[in-house]
């Protein structure tokens, strides 16, 4: 059985396989570029598209741990401390001991919080027009659909690689 990441001239697959690295590539320069434009964006509140993400979830889901709201948005729990904290540092959210468990500590945003969000949501969206500018507004659902999908199978797969 041919190894399909093994890239050489007696592997039957090359063909398939430049298509597949070519997804990558592609998908990995999307991230890294949306990445920037969020930085840009976002940069009059010393945000970052994590730190925006996580606003979102904490907003829509308040009192989460800190441990559930870095599976939330797909960080790791140290990550996600050291986005929290600059939240906090920044008057954005407010840190109270969880109502079930007094060791953990839940999040809730500050009416600063909820004004400077609304404030990036303005910012973000620009960005989502502009990765929706190439995509005929009939595409764009069945896109997001393809993507979520596709994420789904990865992390499917993350969770084998970690034996969970």
């Amino acid at each position: 059985m041919a190894d399909p990441l093994k890239r050489d001239e007696d592997n039957e697959n090359t063909g398939h396989d430049e298509e597949m690295t070519l997804l990558v590539d592609a998908v990995f320069r999307l991230e890294r570029a949306i990445s920037r434009i969020g930085a840009m964006r976002l940069r009059p509140w010393r945000m970052t598209l994590s730190g925006y993400a996580a606003l979102h979830v904490i907003e829509a889901r308040p009192n989460l741990s800190l441990a559930q709201l870095s599976r939330r948005c797909f960080v790791r729990p140290q990550t996600m401390t050291r986005i929290v904290s600059n939240l906090n540092d920044a008057g954005y959210v407010k840190r109270k001991i969880s109502p079930g468990n007094e060791r953990a500590m839940s999040l809730t945003l500050t009416a600063r919080g909820r004004k400077v969000l609304r404030e990036m949501d303005v910012e973000v969206l620009k960005i989502n027009e502009t990765l929706g500018q190439n995509l005929p507004s009939e595409e764009r659902a069945k896109m997001i659909s393809l993507l979520r999908s596709s994420a789904v199978a990865v992390e499917q797969e993350i969770a084998v690689f970690e034996g969970l």
